[in-house]
This record gives structure tokens, sequence and C-alpha cells, in this order.
């Protein structure tokens, strides 16, 4: 029983001890199903303005292909813009004020009858 109490001890600390690995609230997989090709994927505090974007593609997002978009501690909020700028095209999708906390994933669609670009958040 000594032992069995001492390893439950041991453990316990050893969570403690461990750094969190929890996911922040904030990352999120973006699935392109839009039938495009996506360049630029950028997300950006609605406080930052319009024109301070990063690119967080390492390469051109395919259709049916997915990212997983991870934020950093220093990024504040659940709120962000989000931008899409197509490869063969020079237009821009934008969405202002998405709680990225709310989701972990967001199906980008496009609709051909509307022209309209719009996500599904999972």
């Amino acid at each position: 029983m000594k032992y069995l109490y001492s390893a439950l001890v041991a453990v316990g600390l050893a969570m403690f001890a461990a750094p969190s690995i929890a996911a922040d609230a904030r990352n999120v997989t973006v699935v392109n199903e839009t039938g495009y090709a996506i360049k630029f994927l950028g997300f950006n505090a609605p406080d930052d303005g319009l024109d301070e974007w990063d690119n967080e593609l390492e390469k051109v997002l395919q259709n049916t292909a997915s990212t997983y978009v991870e934020f950093d501690d220093d990024d504040d909020g659940c709120v962000w813009n989000i931008r899409v700028d197509w490869q063969d095209y020079n237009e821009s999708v934008l969405w202002k004020n998405v709680n990225l906390c709310k989701f972990t994933a967001l199906r980008l669609r496009y609709d051909h009858g509307t022209k309209t670009t719009s996500f599904v958040a999972e």
C-alpha cells in the first residue's frame, strides 16, 4: 500500500510539473472546399486594421486540402478577421470579426450561383 501511495503522489506531481499541452482555443483547421486554389490565408485582430496581414500558408492550398493554423501566446482575443486570396484571380475574400474560440474547423466553400464564398464552422 505504501508503494501505491508513493506512485500516485509521483504521478500527481508529474501532471502538475508537465507543461500544458492543451491547444489554444483559437487554433483552427482550414479546409479548402471552394474548387479553387488559395495562395494567401491571413488572420489579423480587428484592432490591427485591414492592411496588416501575415500569410499562414507555406504553399498554395489546393482544393480539398487543409491546413492547421496555430496562434501564438502573443496573440490576444478570440475575434479575428480572415482574408483569403485566390491563386488565379486578383480578388480577396474578407470575413470580419470571426470568433475563432467557438469552433475548431473552417470549411471554405464557393457558391457558383451567387458567386459568393462562405465558410462553415465546425
